[in-house]
């Protein structure tokens, strides 16, 4: 999408929240029914969008990088706003148990499919406080570990059996869930323990960016159920369980059945933008910051959100990614729609493969 004030659309959705909350019943009922069904459906009738071109991102001023910038910090700053909050909201109102899951769910999504998601754009930049606004962000959903693993790990083993990002064909969701979260905290230990011990410093040091940031997200719920009392407590733990398995399933979508070949030095071939299902759907990619632009984002990890590139010849969603997160959550209709897509798009790879010997 060109028009920068496009992707301001996660402010939208943290008002949405905030006036849903107010309203209550109904309107809490009716954000969570639009989200998990009317947005699939939203962005599938919204089409796809192939900006920008090279020409486009040759073209782009000082000016308009400052601006797509800031569009990123403004978001990561409204979803600190809205954690804070909200714990503090459920505090002083009496809901109902179903408003309060349903509010409940309504920031444990946002979380993931914003809060994350604007960290994610933040741990590929270069600049120290960029990367520590991400751990920040992450640390709000329980996550910060994350921020590790994803840059570190993630990167280097996608579309191989030892990433546990990645998901195999015929992998349910359910199976991959424990899988992922349980491998991706292990790696990221490993590689923090790694970093440190390359300067001569203690695993269990307070340079440990696991221990220091995860040491803070304990921190915090301590200080919440203490000052805010135990429905807040209750809140920030639900909504980052929710954050979590968003996350994790957008994951599952973005590398299901995804695989690097094993070259004959035991080496994995380069990863390459075929090694990521891709989608160009335009509203999900304003909502994540192009984030279903997942073949170039791997193929040049420190490309920005207003630069990732569609590409023609590699893996593509059928839907949104809106759509096939939702899609994921019912095994037997995720293999028969993606399973035929997989299937489809080796064969195509395997005529290209022959036509080029």
């Amino acid at each position: 999408m060109r028009y920068q004030p496009a992707y301001l659309i996660g402010l939208f959705s943290a008002l949405a929240i905030v006036a849903g909350f107010y309203a209550g019943g109904f309107w809490l009922v009716a954000l969570v029914l639009l989200l998990y069904f009317a947005l699939p459906v939203a962005e599938h009738l919204a089409g796809e969008s192939r900006w920008p071109s090279e020409t486009r991102i040759a073209a782009l001023s000082r000016s308009a990088i400052g601006r797509y910038d800031l569009i990123v910090s403004v978001t990561a700053l409204s979803f600190i706003l809205l954690v804070g909050w909200a714990l503090w909201a459920v505090s002083v109102t009496t809901l109902t148990w179903w408003e309060f899951a349903a509010f409940a769910v309504l920031m444990g999504e946002y979380g993931g499919f914003v809060g994350i998601v604007t960290a994610h754009e933040l741990m590929h930049r270069n600049r120290t406080g960029k990367r520590q606004l991400a751990f920040l962000l992450l640390s709000l959903v329980s996550y910060s570990h994350f921020c590790i693993e994803h840059v570190r790990g993630h990167h280097v083993r996608v579309a191989t059996p030892e990433d546990p990002a990645t998901a195999r064909r015929g992998e349910t969701l359910y199976a991959f869930l424990p899988r992922t979260i349980i491998g991706g905290f292990r790696s990221a230990w490993s590689l923090e323990k790694e970093r440190l011990a390359r300067k001569g410093v203690s695993a269990w040091s307070i340079q440990n960016n696991i221990l220091r940031w995860h040491g803070f997200t304990i921190m915090l719920m301590t200080g919440i159920g203490f000052l805010l009392g135990p429905i807040s407590l209750l809140l920030f733990v639900i909504q980052s369980m929710i954050a979590i398995i968003a996350l994790e399933a957008i994951n599952y979508t973005e590398h299901y059945g995804m695989a690097r070949e094993r070259l004959p030095d035991g080496n994995y071939a380069r990863v390459k933008p075929e090694h990521s299902w891709n989608s160009s759907h335009i509203l999900s990619n304003i909502n994540m910051f192009n984030l279903g632009r997942h073949s170039d984002h791997h193929y040049q990890s420190n490309r920005p959100y207003y630069k990732l590139r569609h590409y023609d010849d590699v893996p593509q969603f059928p839907y949104g990614l809106a759509g096939m997160v939702m899609l994921s959550f019912v095994p037997p209709l995720w293999f028969r729609v993606m399973d035929r897509e997989l299937e489809r798009f080796q064969a195509s790879a395997a005529r290209s493969s022959s036509v080029t010997r």
